[in-house]
């Protein structure tokens, strides 16, 4: 089926809702998330772009997807999510689309803001998710510049959305990386990593299947900056790319600096004492 009889008929704004009062309270109790420049969202279809920790668990993106749906917004919103995670959601009829969770795809997020959907999208990716606990306070799309030329292509601003606790919820020893590439992972299933991290209560893991685990209770701090305004460029800018690396280089500058800012003298897990 088309895009717009899955998912501009089937999205339910309402029950959205109803997940995110029964999942949010907790989520935010859990993690003791402190919230920044919510002020910041835009009354106006924008392209939400983020960064997110934690394996499977990934609170940066429950927390903000459940704040934006917690209240009533002039603009809907959907969430692109990784197409096997999506199609494994579907599989288990979970309701993927009631819900406003779209298929990763740069095409589906063009026609959704076309037609008056906000989105979000996380281009880090499952390298996002993986990253080293060492690495838990870095931003990188790495590489992955279609959020920008969807943005360009609806004439829509960025909104970034930077998340800071995540990467605290288990601890990823290794990515998998080359075992991801020297699978076929990466080329048949779009799958770049394969992990080997521990996590809560029973120790060592090894992949993405999800386990008997739960999340750390680490601090969560996510902060909404304000929206990047693209309106000196034109839809056609999205074939340029040197503009496209441009925008991309600066919303990473800002993105970094602000993640410098919340994990300054952060003590993991605790999150700022001082």
């Amino acid at each position: 089926m088309a895009l717009e009889e899955d998912y501009l008929k089937l999205f339910d704004p309402e029950k959205a809702r109803k997940v995110a009062k029964m999942v949010l309270p907790i989520a935010e109790l859990y993690h003791r998330v402190k919230w920044l420049g919510l002020e910041n969202i835009p009354d106006e279809v924008f392209l939400g772009a983020g960064n997110h920790t934690g394996m499977h668990f990934m609170p940066e993106s429950v927390l903000w997807v459940g704040k934006y749906q917690f209240e009533e917004r002039p603009v809907p919103m959907l969430t692109l999510i990784h197409h096997i995670t999506h199609r494994l959601a579907s599989m288990l009829k979970f309701p993927v689309h009631e819900l406003g969770l779209l298929e990763a795809n740069r095409q589906h997020a063009l026609e959704a803001l076309n037609a008056g959907f906000a989105v979000t999208v996380y281009p880090g990716g499952d390298r996002d998710v993986a990253r080293p606990f060492s690495d838990r306070n870095q931003i990188n799309f790495f590489d992955h510049l279609g959020y920008v030329k969807t943005a360009l292509k609806a004439q829509v601003p960025i909104l970034p959305i930077v998340g800071c606790g995540g990467g605290e919820t288990l601890f990823v020893v290794n990515s998998g990386e080359k075992f991801a590439e020297l699978t076929g992972l990466k080329r048949f299933a779009k799958i770049h990593t394969w992990p080997l991290y521990w996590s809560f209560p029973f120790g060592f893991h090894w992949g993405h299947f999800p386990h008997l685990e739960l999340p750390l209770p680490s601090q969560m701090t996510i902060s909404i900056l304000k929206p990047y305004s693209i309106s000196e460029y034109s839809s056609e800018d999205a074939e340029n790319p040197e503009i496209v690396k441009h925008i991309n280089d600066d919303l990473l500058r800002i993105m970094q600096k602000e993640l410098d800012r919340l994990s300054k003298r952060r003590i993991p897990i605790l999150g700022k004492i001082f």
